[in-house]
């Protein structure tokens, strides 16, 4: 992967993605909805899932995932991460006509080294899928093109986050925090430029694997934005969370 950088373009005729709210894992999500890209996006509340509903959701885990939830110590990211495992089943199951428990999750080469641990996909099955997950939010978007999602919480110091961030993006979280910058709250501009990142990362299918230094998504409020082939825009979650998709054009 190169580690040139990059700049997005700032986009403000588009509007932020409205999930569909799933709050069952009981009943059919809604279908995908956005032409073009055949893009569906859904968002789960772990708090508001009830505890029968995930129950039956942790039995459509494989071996693995069982083993990555049962090793997450607090019970709030043990909750996050089932929920968006299991809803994630759930929406590919009803995008492909596979029952959740039949699903079985893969990963696409990296394009850094061509190892099987890229961008996750369903085996077998000729979707893409992205899933996100923190405490209280899970977002997962589908779609016909590679995709990538993220949710986040906002932090309680992001000015001592913001410095993991591309140096223009450290210096707008800085100035907001100061009140010499306009435009949103430091935690909500570190909450869109990371969102953003993660997201168009999680999208190439490196991760982290490349320096979020290098990629300047902005924190400012434009709701959608280009970086070269990918098109980003924000995505409507509660107040206290910020999230992002990225999806190639």
């Amino acid at each position: 992967m190169s580690r040139d950088t990059s700049e997005a373009v700032p986009d403000h005729s588009v509007v932020p993605v409205d999930p569909f709210v799933l709050d069952s894992l009981l009943s059919e999500p809604h279908p995908r909805a956005e032409a073009g890209a055949g893009l569906g996006v859904w968002l789960v509340d772990t708090d508001a899932l009830s505890d029968d509903d995930l129950e039956v959701g942790r039995g459509w885990l494989d071996a693995v995932e069982q083993a990555q939830a049962s090793s997450r110590v607090r019970a709030e990211l043990r909750r996050a991460y089932e929920v968006a495992h299991a809803s994630a089943r759930l929406v590919l199951g009803a995008a492909t006509g596979t029952s959740p428990e039949k699903v079985v999750w893969g990963r696409h080469p990296c394009p850094g080294c061509g190892e099987p641990h890229g961008r996750p996909r369903a085996e077998g099955a000729a979707v893409e899928f992205s899933l996100s997950h923190t405490p209280g939010q899970v977002l997962v978007a589908v779609a016909d093109v590679p995709v990538g999602v993220d949710v986040e919480r906002h932090p309680e110091d992001p000015t001592g986050l913001a410095k993991l961030l591309h140096p223009r993006e450290t210096e707008e979280i800085e100035a907001a925090a100061q009140g010499t910058l306009d435009g949103g709250r430091a935690s909500v501009r570190f909450t869109r430029a990371w969102s953003r990142t993660e997201a168009y990362l999680k999208g190439i299918g490196i991760g982290l694997g490349r320096d979020p230094h290098l990629d300047y998504l902005g924190t400012d409020a434009a709701p959608g934005r280009t970086l070269g082939e990918w098109r980003l825009r924000d995505v409507v979650v509660p107040e206290g969370y910020g999230a992002a998709i990225a999806l190639r054009a």
